[in-house]
């Protein structure tokens, strides 16, 4: 549906389409070349010269970059503005997977799961692990670069209980609430989750990017838990700080046990990265696809990897809302039994086209 609006934030968006190209840096001194798009809640998008529109919170950007910021408002038009605009409804429920927000491609809304929101992640290189230097790290946080050579989606927050129960029919959760994630759940009921979610996507001809393809019948798409380094690569989102924010952590940047709430609150309830993805530190431990396994990384580069043939457990990331500050480190590892069923533990899925047998990428290693 198309509706004429007017509004004069638009008008605001549409005096700074134009915006030149240049050098930003944020409060911890790293830089990024990029066009700024527009301000909303003290929040500035850019575009990267790539193309890869990035949501940085105002106060996380230099002082020099928040003037600049401030200046492109002085000549903001008042509300009482008569200039129409057409522009597309997006503030209306999604009727169809054509509404982006981060990523190159339009973000993806799974109708079966009550418009599940994903985001599109660029295939790309990254360092994975930590450096030696860093406190509190985990020697099996080895640093070695990894480049995913095939995008693919992830859900924009942590699966929520209303979620699970529109596609599995209960909410095992202990901490009751529509919009708090889902736990009490265990690695194989989130596999499951994920089986049956692309089975109804199928069955009511669903699974569409747009309106004319549909991923699931004609390129092998399905749900599943992302792999270790896919959910590493997606919570750094391009930082290579010990969280997507920066090197310090406090009760506003995410909920853990400093937080003093003891307990899971709603998705989204904090700050997204860089990426647009919330909850990536905090709130709950995330499943992967991936085993454990008790050798550390590789130390040479690797190529797609899907972690071990088997392991003791499966891993688990970001830590959890009763956690210290230093589990919710974006290199953090830990695990868990398959079957274990925890009010700690819950899941964000992702999408993406099946490699074909033979064709899965390297292994992490022992």
């Amino acid at each position: 549906m198309r509706l004429v609006f007017c509004l004069f934030g638009l008008l605001v968006v549409s005096l700074h389409a134009k915006e030149p190209i240049r050098t930003w840096t944020s409060a911890d001194g790293r830089t990024i070349q990029a066009r700024f798009i527009d301000e909303k809640k003290d929040t500035v998008r850019i575009r990267r010269t790539d193309g890869r529109v990035f949501n940085i919170p105002l106060d996380n950007l230099s002082e020099e970059d928040q003037k600049y910021v401030e200046s492109l408002a002085v000549d903001k038009p008042s509300p009482s503005t008569n200039t129409k605009y057409e522009i597309e409804d997006t503030d209306s429920k999604p009727t169809g997977n054509d509404i982006g927000e981060y990523g190159s491609k339009p973000n993806y809304f799974v109708k079966s799961a009550l418009d599940l929101e994903m985001i599109w992640v660029e295939p790309g290189t990254f360092t994975m692990g930590s450096p030696v230097s860093k406190a509190n790290r985990s020697s099996k946080e080895t640093q070695h670069l990894v480049t995913l050579t095939k995008g693919f989606y992830l859900g924009k927050y942590e699966v929520t209980q209303e979620q699970y129960r529109k596609v599995m029919g209960k909410n095992p959760s202990r901490l009751k609430g529509n919009k708090l994630p889902v736990e009490m759940v265990s690695w194989n009921d989130a596999v499951a989750f994920c089986e049956a979610l692309t089975k109804m996507e199928l069955q009511n001809n669903y699974g569409r990017d747009d309106y004319s393809e549909n991923k699931i019948t004609t390129g092998s798409w399905e749900f599943n838990l992302p792999t270790e380094a896919q959910w590493e690569y997606a919570c750094r989102a391009g930082t290579v700080t010990k969280y997507s924010w920066g090197n310090r952590i406090s009760p506003q940047h995410a909920n853990y046990a400093d937080s003093g709430i003891n307990k899971t609150v709603e998705v989204g309830s904090y700050k997204a990265n860089p990426w647009g993805f919330f909850d990536m530190h905090g709130n709950m431990w995330e499943m992967t696809a991936d085993w454990w396994s008790w050798g550390a990384y590789p130390r040479s580069s690797v190529i797609d990897p899907r972690g071990p043939n088997q392991g003791s457990g499966r891993v688990v990331r970001g830590g959890s809302w009763d956690d210290t500050g230093t589990n919710l480190r974006s290199a953090n590892r830990l695990y868990f039994n398959p079957g274990a069923r925890l009010n700690i533990i819950g899941f964000r899925v992702g999408f993406q086209q099946q490699a074909s047998v033979g064709s899965l990428g390297s292994s992490m290693g022992e």
